[in-house]
């Protein structure tokens, strides 16, 4: 299980992305992370969205991790923003 515990890594770059489009997640998203993949995903978006309103700006590609309860594990994903479309997917969906 999986709580609302998600780090987003440093970035690259900066695009100026706003990921304000429609949020998908991949199927391999959803059953990676269920049943908590939907506040995953809103945890790491607010946590863009802090990075979107700084002088910095977002990175159309983001790479989180969720952290496990009670373990150390930790599993990585992205997120991508195309401007019509904000992705949450595995890095092997890629």
């Amino acid at each position: 299980m999986f709580p609302n515990n998600v780090e987003l890594l440093p970035q690259e770059a900066s695009t100026r992305s706003t990921f304000i489009g429609q949020l998908v997640m991949t199927k391999g998203f959803i059953e990676k992370f269920s049943p908590n993949e939907s506040h995953i995903a809103i945890e790491a978006l607010v946590k863009i969205g802090q990075r979107v309103a700084s002088e910095e700006g977002a990175d159309y590609f983001q790479t989180g991790l969720a952290h496990k309860i009670g373990g150390e594990e930790s599993i990585k994903f992205w997120c991508i923003d195309d401007g019509d479309y904000v992705t949450f997917l595995l890095p092997e969906e890629y």
